[in-house]
């Protein structure tokens, strides 16, 4: 698909806009971009199909330098605090690191995303549920027109980040991140609470599905239950595969509740994500990390880095947002390219890598800095000298090893 077409510089004028900026999608990107942008002094909608509190299919891991970026405690929200990982390969020996100090945060979607939307409003935001975006267009002047259930919005500047295939990219011409990832997830009922062994842990199974992983993350009340990995290898054996993960830790597949599927967005180098006044953040640009598939971190990420970009084009200081742009391509993108080649290259020969995690204290003290955020992929990988050359032309020798192996689904 070609890229948007990127609208001359100018600014819309006073009359019929009802905003300065419309936010589309109120997951972390949306309700994140949309408070940083209100802080700004600016007139911000934001607008989601769905009635809060909702759920979404998601793993609902926080990671510490998620956390970090926001202004306030997110321990409302947090129904476990990781402080160790069960990692096997296949059905083998399972072994256990707890490292000092906590790894991740485990939260609900639906819990999560309505307190990010509340602490939005607190900031001046208006937001308004329920609402399903039908269309955006660019309107006279260079303002944007978002319609919804019968009203018409007018903004100077609008924010898709209503995921990878959002009304925002598909209406102003935006490339679609590809789905070169998908996951089938559900939840195991814990009426007495999760099980001893997986309080305060998480279970990572590898080696089953070829460019993802299996997991078991505990909540307040249940075990999310997972499986992920590369699209066109897994292809529809997702169900199977999740069942097996469960035989493998003692679950009943048919105990399983709220299962559902999605796709997990990654962008290609280059991509645009800013035309004019309008810009995507989040899963809607593709900011997925391709070897955890983590998806929270990017989202709120680009949305910091996009507030600023937006408060100088409304503003009439600069023209576009490509500044944006530079921000991601200089600050976030190069990381999760060092990721995307650390995913072929470790799902091409599993067994090793993840006897190291097992056996090797140097490697697993290097991941836990990386599942904190105090390690990037790209320093971690630049430790091993040599490996850092070595890894672009391998990448994509894990999908063809992996089809080659087990055979599209």
């Amino acid at each position: 698909m070609a890229a948007p077409a990127e609208y001359p510089a100018e600014h819309p004028a006073e009359h019929d806009v009802t905003h300065d900026v419309i936010v589309v999608g109120a997951g972390p990107a949306g309700s994140t971009v949309a408070r940083e942008i209100a802080a700004h002094g600016l007139k911000v909608l934001l607008l989601d199909r769905a009635r809060f509190p909702r759920d979404k299919p998601c793993g609902g891991a926080v990671s510490l330098r998620c956390a970090d970026l926001l202004p306030f405690d997110l321990s409302p929200v947090v129904e476990e605090v990781i402080t160790g990982v069960r990692i096997r390969l296949r059905g083998g020996a399972e072994v256990t690191h707890d490292p000092d100090g906590v790894l991740t945060y485990m939260t609900q979607r639906s819990r999560l995303d309505h307190f990010l939307a509340e602490r939005a409003q607190e900031a001046g935001v208006e937001f308004r549920d329920g609402q399903t975006v039908r269309s955006v267009a660019r309107a006279p002047a260079g303002s944007y027109d978002v319609a919804t259930n019968g009203e018409v919005h007018r903004a100077r500047a609008v924010v898709g980040a209503d995921g990878a295939n959002g009304v925002v990219a598909v209406s102003l011409g935006f490339e679609r991140p590809r789905g070169s990832l998908v996951a089938l997830e559900a939840n195991l009922p814990c009426p007495d609470g999760v099980p001893e062994r997986l309080r305060g842990h998480v279970a990572l199974q590898f080696g089953e599905m070829p460019g993802g992983y299996g997991w078991l993350f505990p909540k307040g009340d249940h075990i999310n239950v997972g499986v992920g990995g590369w699209t066109p290898v897994v292809g529809n054996g997702l169900r199977a595969s999740l069942e097996q993960l469960c035989r493998s830790y003692d679950i009943d597949p048919g105990a399983l509740v709220s299962m559902r599927g999605h796709h997990l967005p990654t962008r290609r180098p280059g991509a645009p994500l800013t035309a004019g006044g309008a810009a995507l953040v989040g899963d809607a640009a593709g900011l997925v990390d391709p070897l955890s598939g983590e998806g929270i971190y990017h989202a709120v990420a680009s949305a910091i880095a996009l507030a600023p970009a937006v408060a100088d084009y409304v503003s009439g200081a600069t023209g576009s947002l490509a500044g944006y742009q530079r921000t991601v391509e200089r600050e976030l993108l190069p990381d999760l390219v060092t990721s995307r080649a650390l995913t072929d290259v470790f799902h091409a020969f599993p067994s090793p890598f993840v006897a190291l995690l097992q056996h090797s204290r140097r490697s697993w003290r290097a991941t836990s800095r990386i599942l904190r955020g105090e390690l990037s992929y790209d320093a971690f990988v630049h430790q091993f000298g040599p490996l850092s050359y070595a890894l672009r032309p391998l990448a994509g020798l894990g999908r063809r090893i992996s089809t080659c192996r087990y055979g599209a689904r």
